[in-house]
């Protein structure tokens, strides 16, 4: 019930349906908050003629004007990587709102020795966003010239640099403990992803802790990594897993990409999804609902590892020697229509 007189930020946040701290981060802009508890947010406020008094803890950015993007090719936001595209959309709208410029650069391939990125030569920018890994040769030099670091979707652990990542791990014991919850034990859920990746590892590490959860120790014949596992490769695994006596009745690919190719191959072979073999990805990029089943996939707030970047790299700016930060970005499973309980007719014989 809200309180009598003037409304109050619990009042919003009771609305909401969110904490006390999500509704003032919304308000004060001390933590990024995802687009669609910020409408909520925003949308309780206007309902019920709320007005914050002042706004707190905003990010100082007096001085700051621009900021950068590096990324290797294979990273780097485009047609073919909604993932890193979404985190970049996220990224610009952050640094749109705090009054700054981004620029963007992709790592040339002999990038990864001695020479400094252009942006970073040339010194036009005060802070470095990196999507995906680097070098860490490049990292330390880039650091002693000065320019504070961010890392999304890495991790370095002997620099004082700060990375924003998904809870990967978590994300992939999500996918598999569904996959088993269904009844998909005779065989378990296979794996198809890459290992390249401090993600993609984590991913598949996830999958083996559910595994080992429910009693399972992973089968090498049903678990397909390398160390970049695009589409392609992913129909190939696929095929190799069909050709097995017992293939699976259930597949977890570690991304959203991976699972359109062991799709296809199914399409394929005639093995229907998810009648026959369900299959379940990760990312949740912007394809993910138009296959046929669309697909169920864990979903990673790319949006928000964006803005949650621009805002780490800020502060860092501002406060170079504060302790290094490792901040995870929850994950949850969206269900759709790939993955459906195994039953008796689940087989291929």
């Amino acid at each position: 019930m809200r309180t009598p007189g003037r409304p109050t930020l619990q009042d919003v946040a009771d609305l909401a349906g969110v904490s006390m701290g999500t509704a003032s981060s919304v308000f004060s802009r001390r933590q990024p908050v995802a687009d669609r508890t910020r409408e909520a947010v925003l949308r309780a406020a206007a309902e019920i003629g709320y007005r914050p008094r002042r706004r707190l803890g905003t990010l100082d950015v007096r001085g700051l004007s621009t900021i950068g993007l590096l990324a290797r090719p294979a990273n780097y936001p485009g047609p073919k990587n909604q993932y890193s595209a979404q985190v970049l959309q996220g990224a610009q709208r952050a640094a749109a709102d705090l009054g700054l410029t981004m620029t963007y650069e992709v790592l040339s391939a002999d990038a990864g020795g001695p020479r400094l990125p252009l942006m970073v030569e040339r010194r036009e920018v005060q802070g470095l966003l990196v999507l995906g890994g680097i070098e860490l040769r490049l990292l330390e030099r880039v650091l002693r010239a000065g320019v504070p670091c961010v890392l999304i979707d890495h991790t370095v652990d002997d620099l004082l640099v700060d990375s924003v990542r998904a809870d990967d791990r978590r994300g992939g014991a999500l996918a598999t403990a569904y996959l088993l919850r269904l009844g998909h034990r005779n065989p378990a859920p296979a794996f198809i992803g890459g290992g390249g990746s401090i993600s993609s590892r984590d991913r598949a590490a996830g999958y083996r802790a559910a595994l080992a959860a429910f009693g399972f120790l992973p089968d090498p014949a049903y678990v397909h990594e390398a160390s970049d596992v695009d589409t392609e490769a992913a129909r190939q695994a696929m095929n190799a897993l069909l050709d097995l006596p017992r293939p699976p009745t259930a597949v977890f690919c570690g991304s959203d990409t991976a699972a359109f190719g062991a799709m296809q191959i199914l399409r394929d072979r005639r093995v229907s999804v998810p009648r026959k073999c369900s299959v379940v990805g990760f990312d949740d990029i912007d394809l993910a609902t138009t296959t046929v089943p669309a697909l169920t996939t864990v979903r990673v707030d790319k949006h928000l590892l964006g803005a949650q970047g621009v805002w780490h790299l800020v502060q860092r700016i501002r406060q170079p020697q504060m302790p290094r930060r490792v901040t995870y970005a929850d994950v949850n499973l969206t269900v759709r229509g790939s993955a459906a309980p195994a039953t008796a007719s689940t087989s291929y014989r």
